[in-house]
């Protein structure tokens, strides 16, 4: 088969007009110029979408498909404890086949976002199932959370049997498998440390919450705060009855193993300078996500402190919880207007750079380079078409960051075959 269109944006290479991808057994064969790629493949069927730009994949820095039915919870902007609490409560009511009919809606919105990979943090491993049911490529975290001495044993034998239960599902498609504990105030030291080292001995990928809010970082540091007489009445945290660690939630999870090359550190918001350094030296990297801070009131993050620092960052939408567009095109938006307000220049940080992070940079961030993020021969052709018949777009990238909208996409192909038509 072969796609055409007016343009191609192969993100590694040079936008082509009139440009063309052939595709066979779901693999990029060659991109190039329409009439070329036509006349040497002349047996070939091909789909022409007119005026329209042909482009990557978008590849979400972290997500939780499975809260696809909390959707209700991003009604209004509210408190972040209020909306803890209420994630919470809407939980407790769910059994496997409610998350996994949830994830399953997850992965679908996903795609008709345009998004073709996805970090995802499961916590009933529902969202593993949906992501190899739709033969969609995501990094799926196994999510724990809520332990303290009580549990703590009972859960990581847990976590080793679902590692175990879970590689062959994940073997089989294209999803790879890391560990997420939730973050340093849902979780004892002991259980925090057990989880850097389950995923150090096995060499998984981590992700966690952190430096969301300031109340997290008043709970680490000084074991005080709404937050931390909120987990006081679910959870024997250490670090609040010793009256907290005197370091930032950064440091304090640095000392348990967690800060290092293999993780991705959702939000941020919170980070200090010297967190950012140390992240930075560490080789971990951010997942920033502006709507869903915005939305929870707990602040911007220090986009300008990362760029200038070098911390490796990328954009994530969070669930629909707390996001209720998922909309990636709207997120680097709100990047680059944070990266304005805190004095970035914008040489910087241009349009350009931006779609990167949502493709190449974020498959690269991922693992996923060698397969995803751009236009290629030999890669997985996953790739969106969006509408551009009402706008221009002398440069494609600043089109991108300000004309379009999740809802310009009219085709998501995930491995050569349309997943997702606008009609």
């Amino acid at each position: 088969m072969i796609y055409t269109a007016d343009l191609v944006l192969p993100i590694t290479g040079s936008p082509v007009e009139h440009g063309a991808i052939l595709v066979k057994d779901g693999r990029i064969i060659t991109v190039g110029e329409r009439a070329s790629v036509l006349r040497k493949n002349p047996r070939e069927e091909f789909l022409d979408f007119g005026d329209a730009l042909l482009m990557p994949g978008l590849v979400n820095l972290h997500g939780h498909f499975e809260c696809a039915a909390f959707d209700f919870l991003a009604s209004e902007p509210t408190s972040f404890s209020q909306w803890l609490g209420g994630i919470i409560q809407a939980g407790r009511g769910m059994e496997r086949d409610d998350w996994l009919r949830a994830a399953r809606k997850g992965v679908a919105d996903s795609l008709a976002a345009g998004i073709t990979c996805s970090a995802d943090i499961t916590r009933s491993g529902a969202g593993l199932q949906a992501a190899y049911e739709a033969g969609m490529p995501a990094l799926i975290y196994l999510e724990v959370v809520a332990v303290d001495a009580s549990n703590l044993m009972e859960t990581v034998v847990d976590l080793l049997e679902r590692l175990k239960s879970s590689e062959p599902v994940a073997q089989a498609g294209v999803q790879r498998l890391g560990v997420s504990p939730h973050s340093a105030y849902t979780l004892t030291e002991a259980a925090l440390k057990a989880c850097a080292d389950i995923a150090r001995q096995y060499t998984l990928p981590l992700s966690i919450h952190l430096a969301e809010t300031a109340d997290e970082v008043e709970l680490v540091r000084g074991g005080s705060g709404a937050l931390a007489r909120a987990i006081s009445d679910r959870l024997a945290l250490e670090v609040i009855a010793a009256g907290g660690s005197g370091s930032t939630p950064a440091e304090f999870l640095d000392g348990l193993g967690l800060i290092n090359s293999a993780l991705i550190a959702a939000h941020g918001v919170w980070l200090s300078e010297d967190d950012i350094i140390l992240m930075r030296q560490k080789g971990a990297a951010v997942a920033v996500c502006p709507t869903s801070n915005e939305l929870l009131n707990v602040g911007e993050a220090p986009i300008g402190s990362f760029v200038e620092r070098g911390l490796s960052f990328g954009i994530g939408t969070d669930s629909i919880a707390s996001n209720p567009t998922l909309d990636l095109f709207v997120e680097a938006g709100k990047v680059r207007a944070i990266y304005k307000k805190q004095g970035g220049a914008r040489s910087k940080l241009r349009s350009q750079m931006l779609v990167e992070k949502l493709t190449i940079e974020a498959a690269r961030i991922l693992g996923f380079d060698d397969d995803l993020g751009s236009i290629e021969a030999g890669k997985r052709a996953d790739f969106i078409a969006i509408d551009t018949s009402a706008k221009r777009h002398a440069n494609p990238y600043d089109y991108l960051l300000e004309s379009v909208t999740k809802a310009d996409i009219t085709h998501t192909i995930l491995g050569g075959e349309i997943v997702y038509e606008n009609r």
